[in-house]
């Protein structure tokens, strides 16, 4: 099973309104910028360890910008 972003477009408001560029986001995260954008382009598919901090960290729900594919 993968997890999938399937909502860019409400990751990259939040991020906006949270303040933070993809650069300081990242770094908040404990996350590369490289990896973080290959996620936002659906380049690279995050752990659902990686998931979980990016969706903590702005106080998301999972099924507001991901889902779950076989």
């Amino acid at each position: 099973m993968k997890i999938i972003l399937n909502d860019v477009e409400k990751l990259r408001m939040t991020l906006v309104e949270k303040g933070y560029s993809q650069r300081a986001f990242s770094k908040s995260i404990g996350m590369s910028e490289n990896y973080l954008n290959q996620i936002m382009n659906n380049k690279k598919n995050p752990s659902p360890m990686m998931a979980k901090r990016i969706l903590s960290a702005l106080e998301l729900n999972f099924n507001d910008v991901f889902e779950v594919r076989k």
